[in-house]
């Protein structure tokens, strides 16, 4: 009994103190909104290895975490992992963390002890917060300079006055909710008459909202113009003035005082700067030589980018053909080969719309092309075609009936004179007959068989009249037919009269 009390005296002095393990969960945020979410974080406190497992529940899609670390080394760390867990509605996200610990002691001695852990943290999720509208300024100002009006977050337009020899201001201003943004302050370029500046004010739901600032700089001597019932003033400083494309600036000289210009060689147009009571600034034609002013716009066709494609259909009063753009060559079509104009079918790459386009192969520009713009020329044209049409339809009737007319009436006068020619031999025939019968006196011959005779002798001529008159109409037929009039059928036709005359001669 004795040396057991003394076996665990010695082994309690043997056992060495070692600091516990611990483990604790924490989170990004208390409180986050719906359709946000939140991050938990797992921290483990002097521990050498563990194991465990995180799980989530309540106003969550779900979020979980697993890890094993089984470290042999002897040393006792810290770390932290993270989980991100989505919040799907109102109500609370609760994150639960459990498993075992182990640490080692200070001498590197390990002493084998696990503990169990269990942690947990909970948020809160609340409803969305609607979106401020606020687009108010909440204040402006030009430093060094007093504004006028006094400022009101609902005074849209100030106005401020400095000396001749300022270039430069700087514009203050910040929005009434912080939820909004402000454009337009900050140190800004002036020049002498008025000067224009937007401030915007835009609300966190995206509504914009526009204060003006005009800042008047003394002017000792202004040059006055009018255009139209305008009245302006002549820039003096180009700084603010934007040079258009196709001019060269210059300068020139209105009432001694010289004046930035800009000047196209090609035109021989000169431009000035000129701005209105408003700060507004614009460009005027300047003639030197009458001293006049005229505004000055340019007309531009928004840009275009093209990606052409084969062409697809054939339009009317087009041929299929070919057009180089860029070294490049596509199908188009025109109205001839030599034209220069292509009509090609693309896609607009600023819209992406595909249509068709005008392509002046001369000036190398695109227009979009349109049917309409032709629709007056193609009804005119129409109402040409017709005029033509119906011509051509009447003067082929007219040749019609002229070439009809011309190959039937030969056959007419011949048939006449035919008949004249039959009439006429047959009456000789009948005063050969009477002396004949004259010269028999022996032979008498019953006037009534005489007259039968006569009768039927004019029976046979006309007869043979109506016959030829309708082998005539049966030939005419097949002359129209044929449209040619043939020599031996004329002849032959001939011929049945001849034999007809040899037959009464018998």
């Amino acid at each position: 009994m004795k040396k057991k009390i003394i076996f665990g005296i010695m082994l309690l002095s043997c056992i060495k103190v070692v600091n516990a393990a611990s483990v604790s969960v924490t989170a990004s945020s208390n409180y986050v909104t719906s359709g946000s979410g939140v991050t938990f974080y797992i921290n483990v406190n002097g521990a050498s290895a563990w194991q465990l497992n995180g799980y989530s529940a309540g106003a969550t899609s779900g979020c979980s975490f697993e890890d094993l670390n089984l470290d042999d080394n002897g040393r006792n760390i810290n770390k932290t992992f993270s989980v991100y867990c989505p919040a799907t509605s109102v109500g609370q996200i609760s994150f639960t963390v459990t498993g075992k610990v182990a640490t080692t002691s200070s001498s590197g001695d390990d002493v084998g002890s696990e503990t169990p852990i269990s942690a947990s943290k909970t948020v809160t999720v609340q409803p969305p917060r609607e979106l401020d509208a606020n687009n108010n300024l909440g204040s402006l100002g030009v430093e060094g300079y007093k504004i006028t009006p006094a400022f009101s977050a609902d005074t849209l337009e100030y106005s401020v006055e400095v000396p001749s020899t300022v270039s430069d201001v700087t514009i203050t201003g910040s929005p009434a909710s912080g939820y909004a943004s402000i454009a337009g302050t900050g140190k800004k370029e002036v020049n002498e008459g008025a000067n224009l500046f937007i401030i915007t004010v835009t609300s966190e739901t995206g509504t914009p909202k526009e204060y003006k600032l005009t800042v008047n700089v003394k002017d000792d001597n202004p040059i006055k113009v009018k255009i139209g019932d305008n009245e302006y003033t002549v820039m003096k400083n180009a700084k603010n003035i934007v040079k258009p494309e196709l001019y060269e600036q210059t300068t020139i000289k209105i009432n001694n005082i010289d004046v930035p210009a800009f000047y196209n060689e090609t035109t021989n147009i000169t431009l000035v700067g000129i701005k209105d009571s408003k700060g507004n600034v614009r460009l005027a034609i300047y003639d030197k030589d009458q001293n006049t002013y005229e505004l000055y716009e340019e007309n531009k066709s928004d840009q275009m980018i093209l990606l052409i494609h084969p062409i697809n259909e054939i339009k009317e009063g087009y041929i299929k053909s070919t057009v180089k753009i860029d070294d490049v060559e596509y199908e188009c079509l025109k109205v001839n080969e030599e034209s220069e104009y292509a009509i090609i079918y693309a896609t607009n790459l600023l819209t992406g719309e595909d249509d068709y386009y005008l392509y002046d192969s001369k000036e190398n520009s695109y227009v979009r092309y349109s049917e309409e713009q032709l629709e007056p020329l193609k009804r005119e044209l129409s109402k040409y075609k017709d005029v033509v049409k119906y011509l051509v339809i009447g003067i082929g009737v007219l040749l019609f009936l002229l070439l009809i007319s011309l190959i039937t009436r030969p056959k007419k006068n011949k048939v006449k004179k035919e008949k004249k020619k039959i009439k006429k031999e047959e009456k000789i025939e009948d005063e050969k007959e009477e002396g004949k019968e004259e010269e028999k006196n022996e032979e008498v011959v019953p006037k009534r068989l005489t007259k039968k005779s006569e009768n039927q002798s004019q029976k046979e001529a006309i007869e043979s009249v109506e016959e030829a008159a309708k082998i005539i109409e049966n030939f005419e037929k097949k002359s129209k037919n044929k449209k040619i009039v043939k020599e031996d059928e004329s002849e032959e036709m001939y011929d049945i009269f001849e034999d007809d005359r040899k037959r009464k001669k018998k």
